[in-house]
């Protein structure tokens, strides 16, 4: 498969050929990118893989909103690191224009970055240095409707990084609130005082770079860790 790129490769979207947007047996992907070779050298690799059909690269500008819209895309595999457009709101703006398509994030190192592209609708987190065969399983996943995460981006989105590892207590009430409960609900249940249960929260604010409540709940609930406990590798979720 060969690329068809725009003219002297400018920035913005470079289309593949019609022949491989009417491939409608393989998963449609689109590789955004800042530098020029990481993202065609990815969707090279990508394309290696009969199950995959890489029909555009980007860097994020306005035409990859426009080719979501116009042409059916299962995958967008995201870097984090984009400098035209602001990788949180891409993510966000792809969900609102195509429902139907997911989201892979890229990263060379876990940070807050992390909670804010997962609360805004990202399917999944892997490491740039991931493999193409682990980046490749990683989408077929996330095309299928499960959430793909590194270890190392768990156990941040877990509040287990060292610089905000929760403990077991912190741990327990972050999966209630996911689930729902109320401080008073959170409280009978563990065998707390209400105004303890508030302090708890109020730990995880600031543990999680987090503002709300809602916050702490859309992080375990958009991850699938309020109800699941530790899971390191891939959880189950639902189709948006």
């Amino acid at each position: 498969m060969s690329l068809v790129t725009t003219e002297d490769d400018e920035p913005g979207a470079i289309q593949l050929s019609d022949e491989s947007l009417r491939d409608r047996t393989k998963i449609a992907v689109i590789v955004v990118a800042d530098e020029l070779l990481f993202r065609l050298g990815l969707a090279r690799l990508l394309s290696e893989d009969e199950r995959l059909d890489v029909v555009a690269v980007s860097d994020g500008e306005s035409e990859l909103l426009e080719l979501c819209r116009t042409i059916p895309v299962d995958v967008v595999v995201i870097d984090v690191d984009l400098s035209r457009v602001d990788t949180v709101n891409l993510v966000r703006s792809i969900a609102a224009v195509s429902t139907n398509t997911q989201t892979l994030v890229l990263t060379s190192t876990t940070d807050w970055r992390l909670r804010s592209v997962i609360m805004a609708g990202a399917a999944g987190i892997l490491l740039k240095d991931s493999s193409p065969q682990a980046i490749s399983a990683a989408v077929v996943s996330v095309h299928l409707g499960d959430q793909v995460f590194n270890r190392d981006a768990a156990q941040w989105l877990l509040g287990e990084a060292p610089k905000s590892r929760l403990t077991q207590r912190e741990s327990d009430v972050l999966r209630m609130v996911a689930q729902g409960a109320t401080n008073a609900q959170i409280a009978a249940q563990l065998g707390l005082r209400e105004k303890t249960v508030r302090n708890y929260v109020s730990r995880l604010y600031r543990k999680l770079s987090l503002r709300s409540r809602a916050d702490i709940a859309g992080i375990a609930v958009n991850a699938n860790l309020g109800a699941a406990g530790n899971r390191t590798e891939m959880g189950r979720r639902g189709h948006r």
